[in-house]
């Protein structure tokens, strides 16, 4: 379920969409599958392991979170910006799905924002 390889970066990148908001961009791409797919891209500029492993790991129970809401089938990549360091988990929740809605990619069913709970 994750994006690992260089190539499937490259590919996604090449390939996909982009949407941005103040603590992350979501690159996205059709990937001909089943399911969905979640690559991180964290630069040492945003901090040290310690702060990049937390904003991993809060933005990976995020999308986890909306990922029964999202159409199936592609490829994401997250890339945090500076701002992302002072994210709590309910903020990432929230910009996930505002930005998953702004990329049309919701199902129509869950057109709504759910309690972050």
């Amino acid at each position: 379920m994750r994006l690992k390889k260089n190539w499937e970066f490259k590919w996604v990148y090449r390939n996909g969409r982009t949407v941005v908001s103040r603590n992350i961009v979501l690159y996205y791409c059709p990937n001909g599958i089943d399911f969905n797919r979640i690559g991180f891209s964290i630069s040492k500029k945003v901090g040290k392991s310690v702060v990049r492993n937390r904003i991993r790991r809060i933005y990976r129970e995020a999308f986890y979170k909306v990922e029964d809401q999202l159409k199936k089938g592609y490829d994401f990549i997250l890339i945090a910006r500076k701002p992302a360091v002072d994210v709590t988990f309910h903020e990432a929740c929230k910009e996930l799905f505002n930005l998953c809605r702004k990329g049309k990619l919701l199902q129509k069913k869950h057109l709504k924002q759910p309690s972050a709970r």
